[in-house]
């Protein structure tokens, strides 16, 4: 119990640590040829799959994942509102838009993924 606990909490440190990042990442783009290339949208959104995914796997367990979505959802559900100022991080274009749903999808499809029965030795010797 200790051990997930302590997995959690790093899942939803981590998490928090690459939501802000992917949000002011997640407009940056590249000039190539005349047109620009939003490369961080990409970057954003792959890190953050990789992210869920890899939580997921290496602990095996919802409970962890689904701390580092809500470290990874909450800085983006933050940033997406005006600020005291007016200012807004997350604007409500299409790459806005991408980082607000993509990330929560994600997040939605790896925590309902079943989980997956281990391999008989059997089937392992076959191949």
């Amino acid at each position: 119990m200790q051990n997930r606990l302590g997995a959690s909490l790093l899942a939803f440190v981590a998490g928090l640590i690459l939501g802000v990042v992917g949000t002011f990442n997640h407009r940056g783009v590249i000039g190539v040829g005349g047109t620009d290339l939003p490369w961080g949208i990409v970057v954003s959104v792959l890190g953050a799959a990789c992210f869920l995914f890899g939580c997921r796997l290496y602990s095996g367990s919802r409970v962890v994942t689904l701390a580092g979505t809500l470290g990874l959802l909450i800085p983006i559900f933050v940033f997406s509102f005006e600020g005291p100022g007016g200012s807004v991080v997350i604007v409500q274009d299409t790459l806005g838009r991408v980082w607000d749903f993509v990330p929560a999808l994600i997040a939605v499809g790896v925590l309902a993924w079943p989980r997956l029965p281990a391999q008989s030795p059997r089937a392992d010797s076959l191949n």
